[in-house]
């Protein structure tokens, strides 16, 4: 059975968003689609009302999944749980999802990411890559051009390696971007900051890495640049020339499992398109979902 894509979907909230990105990036990797509508299960409440609030529930949460994914080929699943981010959670483990796919806050602006509740739940502790879509998603949404974070450790490794694999499917170019943070202190009086060279040293060790962390993708050297800035600043900017940022998730804690740090909560909070989150030790996760598309006959 190959790996789906499950779609979070909100029935009591109007945003597709969620429903969007997650038929683009089931169409992209070929994996089968699955949009979820979840509610809360409040077992004293449905006593009390001798099951009339869950049935209710249940029938409101079928007929927004059925008008929201009108002319999808979509598994549609309503589940029940202590809170939104738990059904999903469940869900996805109970189904071995390649890729879990939620929506963000509705007191963000348009076209502008602010993870809620759910989100940041799931995007701590989720045992496969999470993409959260901003509000207002363009129905025809594409990733013409897939931006990535990178660094020369194993997370930037994994999130590039999800970019590389996603660009491949879509036809779309690829560009990374990695940072140097400027120190405004020396280290004493005899080192500098950066140690021997200073800064413009330290981004031209930083453009060799980028260049041949390309390279082994497949990707041409010159598709990267250096920042010297906040990793946080580096990630917004690209947020806005790309369809699709890919990050990777903190660099301790569980094996495949997602865990934010303070860049990739500073990115969720202002970036301009969607992201994708990569669990550590996750990234070939989405190359295996490409992978897949590519072995299955047309």
């Amino acid at each position: 059975m190959r790996t789906p894509v499950i779609a979070g979907l909100d029935p009591l909230r109007p945003d597709p968003a969620p429903v969007v990105l997650g038929a683009a990036l089931a169409r992209l990797t070929g994996a089968p689609l699955v949009v979820a509508a979840t509610y809360l299960h409040d077992a004293i409440t449905d006593a009390v009302s001798g099951g009339r609030v869950e049935d209710d529930l249940r029938r409101t949460a079928e007929a927004e999944l059925r008008r929201r994914t009108i002319g999808l080929d979509a598994e549609l699943v309503v589940v029940p749980g202590r809170s939104a981010a738990h059904a999903l959670h469940d869900l996805a483990t109970e189904r071995g999802a390649g890729l879990l796919v939620v929506g963000s806050s509705r007191r963000g602006h348009l076209g502008r990411l602010a993870p809620g509740t759910t989100a940041e739940r799931l995007l701590h502790g989720a045992a496969c890559p999470v993409a959260v879509a901003p509000t207002g998603l363009a129905e025809d949404w594409a990733p013409r051009r897939v931006g990535v974070g990178y660094l020369a450790v194993d997370e930037g490794e994994q999130a590039l390696i999800a970019a590389s694999a996603l660009a491949r499917r879509a036809g779309a170019s690829l560009e990374a971007v990695t940072a140097v943070v400027p120190w405004t202190r020396e280290l004493g009086a005899a080192v500098p900051a950066y140690g021997d060279g200073g800064v413009e040293a330290t981004r031209e060790r930083a453009a060799s890495a980028l260049e041949r962390a390309l390279t082994a993708a497949g990707r041409a050297p010159d598709a990267g640049h250096v920042f010297t800035g906040e990793p946080v600043d580096a990630l917004v900017g690209l947020s806005e020339r790309v369809d699709l940022i890919v990050c990777g998730s903190r660099g301790y804690g569980p094996i495949r499992s997602v865990l934010l740090g303070g860049v990739g909560h500073g990115l969720l909070r202002e970036a301009r398109c969607p992201v994708l989150v990569v669990p550590r030790g996750g990234g070939g996760a989405v190359a295996a979902l490409a992978a897949e598309r590519e072995a299955t006959p047309a």
